[in-house]
């Protein structure tokens, strides 16, 4: 804040817009995530602090190690550009909100989700 510049970059989830069943708490941790990225986004702004997220949909990670391939199949089914999303795409979008060209990016959750 003394400085009148920073970058805020929260990573939330699909399931914090869309909820997702059985997993009803996470979901509200991602909501209410993206509730916080837009209110802080207004009370940081006139600091010259940035606040943005990166909402994220099936991504080939660990996270997802647990699923079979069945599983896997079906999700991946339900995308529009048939594939998981790869971290580094993932990664690619917050160096762009690090990057000074998005300056004037404020207060936005955006979606890496192959259009799911």
């Amino acid at each position: 804040i003394q400085r009148k510049r920073g970058k805020i970059i929260l990573i939330t989830s699909i399931w914090g817009n869309t909820g997702a069943s059985f997993e009803v708490i996470y979901s509200s941790v991602k909501g209410a995530q993206n509730s916080f990225v837009k209110a802080l986004a207004k009370e940081a702004a006139p600091s010259g602090i940035s606040v943005n997220a990166i909402s994220p949909g099936f991504i080939d990670t660990k996270m997802n190690g647990h699923l079979t391939d069945e599983e896997r199949q079906t999700i991946v089914g339900e995308i529009p550009l048939n594939r998981a999303g790869l971290p580094s795409e993932v990664a690619h979008s917050v160096s762009f909100l690090l990057d000074e060209r998005s300056s004037y990016i404020q207060g936005e959750i955006i979606n890496i989700t192959g259009g799911w």
